[in-house]
C-alpha cells in the first residue's frame, strides 16, 4: 500500500484559505498526541495501526427521520478497494477532535477505531462477505456500530488505563458532551468546512474477489486470533 502523509488534506486546506493560521498550527502542536496514542495501542497488540490522515473538515450524519437532529463523527475507518482490487483501510480523523479533545478523548478514539480496524481484519481473513446492516436513525447508527467492533477488554487487557477510557467514552455511543459543545462554537458556527452524511448510507459492503485478493500477514492472523 502507498504511504499516505496524513497531513496532506490539512496542507492542501492551508494552501487554499479553507483553514487559517490558528487552526493549522494547533493541529501542527497536537498531533503529537495521536502519535503516541498509536504507539501505545502497537505496543499492546503488537499489530500496527493502519495508516491515517487528519481531515481539515467535522463530519456530521443526519437522518431522514429525525428531521432537525444530527451527530458529530470525529473519526471513522473506511476499507477502500484500490486498483489492484485489493482492500485497504484507513483512518480519518476530522480535526476538531485533535484542537478540542483532551488527549484521553483522542486516546479514546483512536483506540476505538483499531477495533473496528480489527473486525475488517477479521473479514478478510474469513472471507465474511455479509453487509452491514442499514441504519434508518441516528441511535441504530450508535448500536450496529457497537456490534462491529473487538471486544476492547481483550484487546487492551494490559492497560487499565485505556480499557477504562474506552468504558467511559463509548458506553452508549461516543459520548463527550464539552467536545461537541466545543466542535458546534468553534467549527460549526464559524462555519467552517464540513462534511455530511447520511446515515442510511453508512454501512461498509465488501466484495468477495477484493477480500480474496487482500493478503494479511501469517504472524498478523496469528496475533489477531489471539485477541478473539
Amino acid at each position: 500500500m502507498k504511504k499516505i502523509e496524513p497531513m496532506f488534506k490539512v496542507k492542501q486546506a492551508y494552501d487554499h484559505k479553507l483553514i487559517d493560521d490558528h487552526i493549522y498550527n494547533s493541529i501542527i502542536k497536537r498531533k503529537h498526541l495521536i502519535e503516541e496514542g498509536i504507539n501505545k495501542i502497537q505496543k499492546l497488540t503488537e499489530i500496527d495501526y493502519p495508516q491515517y490522515f487528519i481531515d481539515p473538515s467535522l463530519l456530521i450524519a443526519k437522518s431522514q427521520l429525525e428531521y432537525g437532529q444530527f451527530s458529530i463523527i470525529y473519526a471513522r475507518t473506511m476499507p477502500i478497494s484500490n486498483n489492484d482490487n485489493k482492500i485497504e483501510i484507513l483512518i480519518q480523523l476530522f480535526t476538531p477532535l485533535l484542537i478540542y479533545g483532551l488527549k484521553g478523548t483522542i486516546y479514546s478514539v483512536i483506540a476505538h477505531e483499531y477495533l473496528h480496524y480489527l473486525n475488517l481484519l477479521n473479514k478478510i481473513i474469513n472471507l465474511e462477505i455479509t453487509s452491514d446492516t442499514t441504519n434508518n436513525t441516528l441511535f441504530e447508527n450508535v448500536y450496529n456500530d457497537n456490534e462491529k467492533l473487538f471486544d476492547y477488554r481483550k484487546v487492551f487487557k494490559k492497560d487499565r488505563y485505556l480499557t477504562k477510557l474506552i468504558s467511559k467514552k463509548f458506553e452508549n455511543g461516543f459520548e463527550d458532551e464539552k467536545l461537541n459543545k466545543k466542535s458546534i462554537k468553534f467549527w460549526i458556527e464559524k462555519k467552517l468546512p464540513i462534511e455530511t452524511l447520511s446515515i442510511e448510507s453508512n454501512y461498509t459492503k465488501l466484495s468477495f474477489l477484493s477480500m480474496a485478493n487482500t493478503e494479511i500477514e501469517e504472524d498478523t492472523k496469528k496475533k489477531l486470533s489471539k485477541l478473539l
